[in-house]
């Protein structure tokens, strides 16, 4: 057939010619590939060893170690090897910012951070990377994260006026922290709160004491065979009594002090090891998990060492948990509450707060209310239970809580009337340090003359009772005809002892006066 008119010739066919393999060439088209991946898995692994070795990463990871040891009896749980007690970590070299939440807006009565002294090495926010750290700082912060502290006046009623943070009329830092404790401030303090040479020595040769009484585990015992004074079988409350004077005294596992550095880290790691990984619960009931608390919280707040932040947050989610609905707390979780459990509890939870840890508000609130269904009514005055009578010891307890909860001033009327009927007409009472622990605290937060007169009759006091010589009792109180010998013994008795002697430092007044002027300065 023929193809005429305009018809398109055909298309030529497309000839493939197919090149010879080489495998040189093949191997060289994937050298950037290979460089791309090899270098990509580089840095994954790079990344990875920087998060195991991160000291902050540390307390996440204990809690996916082994199943058999989360969930073992935590008495049964053999001590672990992990020395991040002993680790010195450079805090100006730390970013603790989520871990302090030193910028966060705080609800309730708290407020971190605060104001410093400028004098001060670290704790200042904004301060140069590289600032010195000094052994104790306040919580909240520490090197260029900031100094914490709470702010007690900033939210008062008209009747508890109150200072609002930062510096008091003298140049005191921060209301009712933990600041006091180190440096020239616990000295100013210690003056200025009417401390005197003789109360610091026999501060002194108590923590000494107390070093001795340490068990090679790191517990001390209520029911030690060497007192002839011993109290009962409870080793989380024994610990937290030990514990708890060398922290007020501003003694921590981080600063190379000895004799007190060793015996603080060994007790913090017999509570720690004690602590229920899953609750949070020390065990010992809850007045022993309260005072254990407040010691692990305290410890947080003087070293800010990350590690303790974890134990310290979980034993403050128990109390949280363990809280009756009525708003108080007894011998075991949920339990209608009683005052004298509740303070032990209310202390840990303003500690915590003070360390920087997260404490829910309307547990606070809920403890207000137990508060004031414990109040006796017209004379102010708190009971053991609710609906119970009135007495000094439980009222003490209870207008420290005041304090605390809701910022009972020195010009509160209620807080007036009560240290008027329940803790003036009572007295000092070194025999009976349950209620001399509580009521010393509630009068140096008081302030002024009544502050000045109850002080001086109940250091001396305590200072002639204090056991001196060369025996093995030296620096200790004997607990013999205090009403609550029986129960704590003489370590509870020493403990409760060092810690009324602490008040000038332990915890800085809430409010401050000028000197020479009964009006609130701030008012």
């Amino acid at each position: 057939m023929s193809i005429q008119g305009n018809s398109k010739p055909s298309t030529p066919p497309v000839i493939v010619v197919k090149e010879p393999y080489s495998s040189a060439k093949n191997m060289i088209r994937l050298i950037p590939a290979a460089i791309g991946s090899a270098v990509f898995h580089a840095g994954l692994i790079l990344l990875l060893l920087v998060i195991l070795k991160d000291p902050q990463a540390a307390p996440a990871m204990e809690s996916v170690k082994d199943e058999a040891t989360v969930n073992a009896d935590p008495a049964e749980q053999k001590p672990s090897n992990d020395p991040f007690l002993t680790t010195d970590i450079d805090p100006a070299a730390q970013e603790f910012d989520t871990d302090i939440q030193y910028n966060v807006d705080r609800k309730a009565d708290v407020s971190v951070p605060g104001m410093v002294n400028p004098n001060e090495a670290v704790g200042i926010l904004d301060a140069p990377k590289d600032a010195p750290p000094v052994n104790l700082p306040a919580p909240g912060g520490i090197g260029a994260k900031g100094q914490g502290g709470t702010i007690e006046g900033a939210f008062n009623t008209s009747n508890a006026v109150g200072m609002l943070g930062g510096y008091g009329p003298r140049g005191l830092p921060l209301a009712g922290t933990f600041y006091g404790r180190s440096g020239a401030t616990r000295e100013f303090a210690l003056r200025d709160g009417g401390g005197t040479k003789e109360s610091e020595a026999a501060v002194t040769r108590g923590l000494k004491w107390l070093c001795r009484m340490q068990q090679s585990d790191g517990k001390w015992m209520l029911d030690d065979s060497r007192f002839k004074d011993k109290g009962g079988a409870n080793d989380i409350a024994g610990t937290a009594f030990g514990l708890l004077p060398l922290l007020g005294a501003g003694k921590t596992h981080k600063a190379k002090d000895a004799p007190y550095d060793k015996p603080v880290e060994k007790a913090l790691l017999y509570l720690i090891k004690k602590q229920d990984r899953r609750t949070g619960n020390f065990g010992g009931g809850m007045y022993a998990h309260g005072l254990a608390s407040i010691a692990i919280c305290e410890a947080y707040g003087l070293s800010q060492d990350p590690n303790l932040r974890r134990p310290a947050q979980m034993a403050i989610n128990f109390i949280v948990q363990a809280q009756h609905d009525g708003g108080g707390w007894r011998y075991s979780p949920n339990q209608a509450g009683d005052t004298s459990v509740v303070g032990w509890q209310v202390m840990a939870l303003k500690s915590a707060q003070m360390a920087g840890l997260d404490v829910p508000e309307v547990t606070m609130k809920k403890a207000v209310a137990f508060m004031e269904s414990a109040c006796g009514g017209s004379d102010e005055g708190y009971a053991y239970v609710p609906g119970g009578g009135s007495t000094p010891t439980m009222s003490a307890v209870g207008l420290l809580c005041r304090q605390y909860l809701q910022s009972w001033g020195p010009q509160n009327l209620r807080m007036i009337k009560g240290v008027e009927n329940h803790i003036k007409k009572t007295g000092p009472l070194a025999k009976h340090m349950y209620f001399s622990y509580y009521a010393t605290q509630v009068m140096h937060h008081f302030g002024g003359e009544s502050w000045k007169s109850w002080n001086e009759k109940m250091r001396e006091d305590l200072l002639k009772l204090q056991d001196k010589g060369n025996g093995p009792m030296d620096g200790s109180w004997s607990s013999q005809g205090d009403p609550h010998g029986n129960s704590g013994g003489r370590l509870m008795q020493t403990s409760l002892t060092l810690l009324t002697l602490e008040v000038y430092y332990r915890h800085l007044p809430l409010y401050y006066r000028d000197p020479g002027d009964k009006k609130m300065a701030a008012k």
